[in-house]
């Protein structure tokens, strides 16, 4: 798919069907807006993140998986790397908010892949004392997940770091001390 991804093979049909009732500029750019449903920045971050949390959780499963997930995106940083910033067309920055939900979905992840590990330890183990020592780990997950979703800011900038700002651009500035320093005659343009 990243290969397929890199063709841009359904801009390039699109253009090509275009050509022949557009002149050729305009055939481009009626061709160029990418489906924002699939090769969105969205959708795009929503399958690498589920791409990783399949690494996380089953590569300790079946170890193999970790290297196949290394593979995958190595490629994508390969292939993406030269489609997002010199193939395709400019789009609004909204890294924040995406980073932000794909931080968020990476907890889930974190939850399901302690409840995963539970359920092996508590069935391959003989008795339940693996996974009742391993069963606090999902009630850390769960309280790290409400600490980032409710203590961390990251909209809108706290008062206190904003007086900050603002008290620092009222210091005065070194500049203003070097005028009672001594010049040398000699260097000062005249």
């Amino acid at each position: 798919t990243h290969s397929m991804n890199m063709l841009r093979y359904i801009n390039l049909f699109k253009f090509l069907a275009l050509r022949s009732v557009y002149e050729e500029e305009d055939a481009r750019k009626k061709a160029e807006p990418e489906d924002q449903d699939y090769y969105g920045m969205g959708s795009r971050s929503a399958r690498w993140n589920t791409m990783l949390l399949i690494g996380i959780i089953y590569s300790t499963l079946s170890p193999p998986i970790a290297v196949l997930t290394f593979i995958n995106f190595a490629i994508c940083r390969l292939e993406y790397g030269y489609l997002i910033p010199f193939a395709e067309s400019k789009k609004p920055d909204l890294g924040g908010a995406f980073w932000v939900q794909k931080l968020s979905h990476i907890f889930i992840g974190c939850g399901i892949y302690c409840i995963l590990m539970i359920g092996v330890l508590y069935g391959r183990a003989g008795h339940s004392g693996p996974a009742l020592l391993t069963a606090p780990t999902l009630l850390y997950v769960v309280w790290s997940y409400k600490r980032f979703v409710f203590e961390f800011q990251w909209e809108k900038l706290p008062f206190e770091e904003l007086m900050k700002d603002k008290l620092i651009k009222e210091r005065p500035s070194p500049s203003d001390k070097l005028a009672t320093q001594y010049e040398q005659p000699e260097l000062v343009d005249m």
